[in-house]
């Protein structure tokens, strides 16, 4: 009996203690919603300007990744008169932003620092053309959360890999 009491016991502390915890089995919903944690969120460069969003926030659409969510933009800005520097948008619209899978992207492979006046400003003098692919699985890190500054310990890694869009 005195046994039975013992492994009751230390079942109750072990299922107390780990209800806090999230393991590698949880999907990633159920980590982000219901945990404290901390996860090392892989981003994704758009193609519109110099956005990035976490890849939890895209889907597959054919060959390209889209956002889950539409992004807002406005068109056309009021300007009331020069007197008010207040303004405000007249027209929105609505869009995702997307990412080709496979794309060609150009990058600086010779720099030259240019004196300007108090400082030193790098240029690029030549760029390169290469082929791009946007990963569609990453190993994703997760930690503990910690109350102060520090990051908590690392609990797992996970892999996370974007759906198809519905």
């Amino acid at each position: 009996m005195k046994a039975l009491l013992i492994l009751v016991s230390t079942l109750l502390v072990t299922v107390s203690a780990s209800a806090y915890t999230p393991s590698v089995s949880d999907s990633w919903d159920t980590i982000r919603s219901n945990y404290d944690v901390e996860v090392d969120e892989p981003s994704v460069r758009l193609d519109v300007g110099a956005l990035t969003t976490s890849a939890f926030f895209v889907c597959k659409d054919d060959d390209q990744l889209r956002t889950l969510k539409k992004f807002t933009r406005c068109l056309e800005w009021s300007h009331d008169d020069d007197e008010d520097p207040s303004s405000f948008c007249l027209e929105e619209q609505k869009y995702y932003g997307t990412a080709a899978i496979e794309a060609t992207r150009q990058r600086c492979v010779s720099w030259r620092d240019v004196d300007s006046g108090d400082s030193v400003e790098s240029i690029c003098t030549q760029y390169e053309n290469y082929t791009y692919t946007q990963p569609l699985s990453f190993d994703v890190d997760v930690y503990a959360d910690s109350q102060d500054d520090y990051r908590g310990p690392k609990l797992f890694t996970k892999k996370l890999t974007i759906k198809d869009c519905e």
